[in-house]
């Protein structure tokens, strides 16, 4: 089997096991964590994040894909400390949210390509730990300046052969403005996770998703809103009915975030969190018909088919 990077170290897509595609460690800003370092406590940070991935991976969970860019505080050795502590294995994302951003704004399209290739090739910064995935994002629209990061992210895809996993804005359908870049810059897009697709009502546009080659990442699952938990089931379960159990992968996009407290969370957003989807959710597919066979085959060989892809063409 081929081997692809974590957060400590190659492993191999046979040992990935149930895969959560889209998740975060820690979400911070960048700028306030630069000019106010003593309103946070990392050490604390890091503790909640073995926390919850200990119980991930008490519930089954063995690989998590941290989809953090760099514009949202991606943390490498942050994210290697939580992989080492908890047993869970982690990989690390290169690419750039949706933000405007002044650094990448005036950098040219080659340039943000190769540092994306540089953090998968020779790893990040001086950590050592080398990306295994390319996030890419658009909301609420496509601009210009994103579709300059679409293309960066494309042609790096195309240079190392990682898989891309994407945010999108699924009430202006953004997932296929994605697709059309992908596809003019030539991207295999059985390598591509188009994420937040269970935030859609709209069984059409994700058929659109699937009929592509894409995979729809019905990953924000356990936030109530824009829909419940029992509706984003209510979907998987009809594209699974229309034969396209292959193309959905299932996560949360959960995690620790600065500005947002355990507390609060635990309150308002009690099922956002890692083990929602290997113990409810789970069953709330199982209620609908959904066998276990399809669930593994959600949880596990989807996101190893996508990882084993690994390389550059």
């Amino acid at each position: 089997m081929p081997t692809i990077q974590s957060a400590t170290g190659p492993i191999d897509t046979n040992d990935m096991g149930f895969t959560l595609t889209h998740e975060h460690v820690l979400v911070s800003s960048p700028p306030i964590l630069l000019q106010y370092p003593d309103r946070f406590d990392l050490d604390a940070d890091l503790a909640i994040a073995v926390s919850n991935l200990k119980a991930a991976y008490e519930a089954g969970v063995r690989t998590i894909v941290d989809l953090t860019p760099i514009t949202l505080g991606r943390n490498a050795p942050h994210i290697r400390s939580a992989a080492e502590q908890s047993g869970v294995q982690i990989i690390v994302a290169t690419g750039l949210y949706y933000y405007h951003d002044v650094y990448f704004s005036v950098q040219p399209t080659d340039a943000i390509t190769d540092l994306f290739v540089e953090d998968i090739e020779q790893g990040i910064g001086d950590t050592g730990i080398h990306a295994g995935v390319i996030k890419a994002a658009t909301e609420p629209e496509m601009t210009r300046l994103n579709e300059r990061f679409l293309r960066a992210t494309a042609r790096a895809h195309r240079r190392t052969g990682v898989p891309i996993g994407t945010h999108t804005f699924p009430e202006a359908q953004t997932g296929l403005d994605q697709i059309r870049v992908f596809q003019e810059e030539g991207v295999d897009l059985g390598r591509v996770i188009i994420g937040h697709s269970d935030d859609s009502d709209d069984i059409d546009y994700l058929d659109q998703i699937i009929q592509s080659g894409a995979y729809c990442g019905m990953d924000r699952i356990g936030l109530p809103n824009p829909r419940t938990s029992e509706q984003r089931a209510d979907m998987i379960a009809a594209l699974i009915q229309r034969g396209h159990a292959n193309r959905i992968t299932l996560s949360h996009d959960a995690g620790r975030m600065h500005g947002f407290s355990e507390e609060v969370k635990a309150e308002r957003i009690p099922d956002w969190r890692y083990t929602f989807v290997p113990l409810e959710f789970s069953q709330l597919l199982r209620d609908r018909g959904v066998s276990d066979d399809t669930i593994e085959q959600m949880t596990v060989h989807n996101p190893r088919t996508i990882f084993e892809q690994t390389q550059p063409y």
